[in-house]
């Protein structure tokens, strides 16, 4: 079995059209996948509101070989279905072309989403970027621009603001132990300057507390983002923007004095 699944996880990596992706439910859950992975290879298991409603398979690209998209960079892979032999339907991380090209922290995370044109070639992804920056009442932003809508589309902006529980410590709930939440809001329109309060709260993600080892994230949509209005590409970049801040993380690189220092060194 293992065998078996060595041989799958060094093969081509082909990649999903945008068509015909299992539907992604209002409410869902990120899990640690401990049954019949390869022990060189970790994943993980997108599921709805409950654990044995498995939908997407989440794998993590180590960067140590150019497979996929992401190519020598560290990052995730989500999967068209349950297992490593389904094709890739996005992938979020860092981009490095070359081996060994390390970088302390570049503020933009790139998120690969299927092309826009359906009769394209799938493999044809289009990039976009996940940007941090820094801020005086949330700490730290993260922003993106994407798609919207169902039949006539349009860019528009939003960010991911970072909150914490009370006093540092952690809340109760749906019965997890929070750590940290995000909350993403529809900006009204491009500019940065200011962050509106007021701004469409469209989704939540909250992050267990860290002795949590199987149960990841919950991802809840919510306003506008619960109606389907925003389409399914939107939904689909919240997922794996939700991953990119997963993979940030673990690499230690959401807190403000890293964002700010990377902002410093390259300029965005």
């Amino acid at each position: 079995m293992s065998g078996d699944s060595d041989q799958i996880s060094l093969r081509a990596m082909p990649t999903a059209a945008f068509i015909g992706y299992r539907q992604f439910p209002p409410l869902m859950n990120l899990y640690v996948n401990y049954s019949g992975i390869l022990s060189a290879v970790k994943s993980y298991k997108l599921c709805g509101a409950v654990e044995s409603d498995f939908r997407y398979l989440v794998e993590y690209h180590l960067g140590y070989t150019p497979r996929g998209p992401l190519n020598f960079g560290r990052g995730f892979y989500l999967r068209n279905g349950k297992n490593f032999r389904d094709p890739i339907l996005a992938a979020t991380g860092e981009q490095f072309p070359l081996p060994l090209l390390v970088s302390l922290f570049d503020p933009e995370t790139v998120v690969k989403l299927p092309p826009l044109d359906m009769d394209k070639n799938p493999r044809d992804m289009v990039d976009e970027v996940l940007r941090a920056a820094t801020s005086k009442e949330y700490g730290v932003i993260f922003r993106f621009t994407t798609e919207v809508g169902v039949k006539r589309m349009q860019r528009e902006s939003f960010e991911w603001w970072k909150e914490r529980a009370a006093g540092g410590g952690t809340q109760e709930e749906g019965g997890h132990k929070v750590k940290t939440r995000y909350t993403l809001h529809r900006l009204a329109s491009s500019t940065t300057e200011d962050i509106d309060g007021d701004c469409d709260l469209v989704a939540v993600l909250s992050f267990n507390h860290v002795l949590s080892v199987t149960h990841v994230f919950t991802l809840e949509m919510k306003g506008t983002g619960l109606t389907g209005e925003l389409g399914d590409r939107w939904t689909l970049m919240v997922v794996m923007t939700a991953l990119s801040l997963h993979l940030l993380r673990q690499l230690g690189k959401t807190g403000k004095a890293t964002v700010g220092a990377a902002q410093k060194i390259y300029g965005k």
